[in-house]
């Protein structure tokens, strides 16, 4: 005879209801018993959980960097006027290096 798989209950566990109490069943077959679970899981060893500031740290630089501008208009404006009045004229090194620094070598 094949084994009934119950998927309704995995791990033998049935589901905790709203009021903290889960029907556990005694080992001998007896019919279920309710059990508080909320008094059953309270922890009594003392452990402390401490949470850092770090995440409100971050989260703080993340809201600076959001409101950032994706394009320095100043500098761009400094560039375009340099350009156009002919006075811009980077050396072959600046030229190289910026290329090197875009593709991150």
């Amino acid at each position: 005879m094949a084994n009934k798989i119950n998927i309704d209950k995995p791990n033998g566990f049935g589901p905790i209801r709203a009021n903290g109490q889960s029907d556990v069943k005694k080992s001998s077959g007896d019919s279920a018993v309710p059990v508080d679970v909320t008094r059953v899981n309270k922890v009594t060893n003392g452990d402390k959980v401490e949470f850092s500031n770090r995440a409100t740290e971050v989260g703080k630089f993340v809201k600076q960097v959001k409101n950032m501008p994706d394009v320095r208009q100043d500098k761009i404006n400094q560039l375009r006027d340099q350009i156009s009045s002919g006075n811009y004229n980077p050396s072959s090194e600046e030229i190289a290096d910026a290329i090197l620094k875009d593709e991150n070598i």
